[in-house]
């Protein structure tokens, strides 16, 4: 047999076993998913400090050690407080007494940043989910 018909012959016999070892492949992946989507753990609440903000300095939460999907965040006063997530550059400002759910689609909520006018205070209270 020559090289060129040992090469088309080896082609030939190399096409199903490619395709059964993507169906392997395909198999094992849909069972890491599955075994995945079981085991992970989702909406576990984990309770963050209750920092009371006082100056225009940024208070930073970090929570890199578990990021977050979602988190709630309410503002116990007596003053209003301006929150940002991540590195967000947009403050929303929280008036004392409200309350705010921030969600992500994934778990990337990493920072927390709360911060208050100059001479005002507010003690915030957060919990985040996972």
């Amino acid at each position: 047999m020559s090289d060129k018909k040992a090469k088309e012959v080896l082609a030939r016999v190399k096409a199903p076993i490619d395709t059964v070892l993507l169906d392997d492949i395909s198999r094992a992946i849909r069972k890491v998913l599955q075994h995945l989507e079981e085991t992970t753990i989702e909406g576990v609440d984990v309770p963050l400090p209750e920092p009371t903000v006082t100056s225009a300095k940024p208070e930073f939460i970090d929570v890199a050690h578990t990021p977050l999907r979602v988190v709630y965040i309410r503002n116990k006063g007596p003053d209003p407080v301006f929150y940002r997530i991540n590195d967000d550059p947009t403050e929303i400002e929280l008036e004392s007494g409200e309350s705010i759910r921030v969600e992500r689609p994934k778990r990337t909520i990493v920072k927390v940043t709360l911060r208050t006018d100059s001479g005002k205070s507010a003690t915030v209270r957060l919990l985040g989910q996972y």
